[in-house]
């Protein structure tokens, strides 16, 4: 999804939670700026959808859920705060019914698209991965068939890339694998 400056002034992290609740759209917040977010394209759409559903079958009955793009992640960063909505995250902690972020994700996705491509490899790379919760970054490429997954195993972060139809996304962070014809399942991607 595509972020935009939605205003030019500071906001605390309160204010911003408080408007989020009320807000018919949604926005991130990065150290005090609020970006709007754009709509999604259909295949976008469709990618998140199966990696949300395909998780969410692997995982029921564990104490891990998926959460799809209406949860916000919180990240702290020393005085900063962040809030992102990740396409779809994997948090494994006892989260309330009443949350409405996660602080403890285990496994993130993010669909790329052309707009946020620069933002999801870059900036939120670098938040994501000061989560010690965090296992597992995964960008997922809605052009092409094209699986980047950032993997912290010992405190360091190691990159694989995964681009044949028939490769197997292990997650054993959270015990799933994700075929990538699953990912990509109705898009015209996988008729290729």
């Amino acid at each position: 999804m595509t972020t935009e400056l939605a205003t030019d002034y500071y906001r605390t992290s309160e204010e911003y939670l408080a408007a989020e609740l009320m807000s018919g759209e949604k926005h991130e917040y990065l150290a005090g700026v609020v970006c709007a977010m754009a709509g999604a394209s259909a295949g976008h759409n469709r990618i998140t959808g199966n990696i949300a559903a395909e998780l969410r079958d692997q995982l029921r009955g564990k104490s891990c859920q998926e959460f799809s793009t209406e949860m916000k992640v919180c990240i702290r960063k020393g005085a900063a705060e962040f809030y992102y909505y990740p396409d779809v995250t994997v948090d494994c902690s006892p989260l309330p019914d009443t949350s409405f972020f996660s602080e403890e994700p285990r496994v993130i996705f993010e669909v790329l698209s052309p707009q946020t491509e620069r933002i999801d490899r870059g900036e939120k790379l670098q938040n994501y991965q000061s989560l010690d919760s965090l296992s597992a970054y995964i960008l997922v490429d809605q052009a092409r068939v094209a699986v980047t997954v950032y993997r912290r195993k010992n405190e360091v972060w190691g990159r694989e890339v995964l681009t044949a139809k028939d490769d197997i996304l292990g997650l054993p962070e959270i015990d799933c694998e994700l075929t990538l014809t699953a990912i990509y399942e109705r898009t015209d991607l996988v008729h290729q």
